[in-house]
């Protein structure tokens, strides 16, 4: 039987930048209630052009632009949402006063607003219990405001994030060197290892593996004893 206790709740922590001297802006955004589900999105951009009396092209990978994320957040000041079990149902209980137009102030601050500190929105990290779920940066936030006072007043806000993942500049540069074919590389071959996927995954072309066995001396490109290293000289 699934225990029915409370769960630890998403949260959103706001900083001025994305590596390891960054700074919290304000307290972390704590969800009132957990989303039912979010979406992740990745795409990955191919040369397709098509040369002049041919019908078709190889697919020749250009690069991937950082991942999306979405979900919705329920802002509630009726009363009505007691908690979230841990099959988030939504329960009933005594009322709790939840002020909406400053839940979607604290909102704001942490995703939207201009920081005068580095002259652009917060770098968001957003974590439930003790696990980070999301890295990334505001890309657009839409309030859907439902239900009012009689004074206008908003009571309930469903509140939709589009976020973008974002890698810091050490780990971005150190990844472009291990995969740069400008600059010499060795590698240990690997049980598993596929001679002409190393050569893919440095040059981005598999054809380059001739040249790199005549670098080597290899009298056969498939009988690489395991353990051996493998330089990558740099293409021209």
């Amino acid at each position: 039987m699934i225990a029915m206790g409370n769960v630890e709740k998403m949260q959103i922590q706001a900083f001025t930048g994305p590596a390891d001297n960054r700074t919290p802006i304000s307290e972390p955004y704590k969800f009132l209630v957990n989303p039912a589900t979010y979406n992740e999105n990745f795409t990955i951009h191919y040369n397709e052009d098509v040369a002049p009396g041919n019908n078709g092209t190889e697919l020749r990978y250009q690069g991937q632009p950082p991942g999306d994320w979405e979900f919705e957040l329920l802002i509630d000041g009726t009363g009505v949402i007691k908690n979230a079990n841990a099959l988030n149902i939504q329960m009933i209980g005594p009322p709790t006063t939840v002020d909406v137009v400053a839940e979607i102030a604290k909102l704001k601050h942490a995703t939207v607003d201009v920081q005068g500190e580095t002259h652009r929105n917060a770098y968001l990290i957003v974590s439930w219990g003790d696990r980070d779920v999301f890295k990334g940066s505001l890309v657009s936030l839409d309030l859907n405001y439902k239900l009012f006072t009689s004074t206008g007043t908003p009571l309930r806000v469903v509140a939709k994030l589009h976020l973008r993942a974002w890698v810091d500049a050490t780990q971005r540069n150190n990844e472009a060197a291990l995969a740069s074919p400008d600059i010499t590389h060795e590698r240990t071959l690997k049980g598993g290892d596929k001679f002409a996927l190393m050569n893919y995954r440095i040059y981005n072309d598999a054809n380059y593996y001739i040249q790199v066995a005549r670098v080597n001396k290899m009298n056969s490109f498939r009988k690489i004893a395991i353990g051996s290293k493998i330089k990558f000289p740099p293409v021209k």
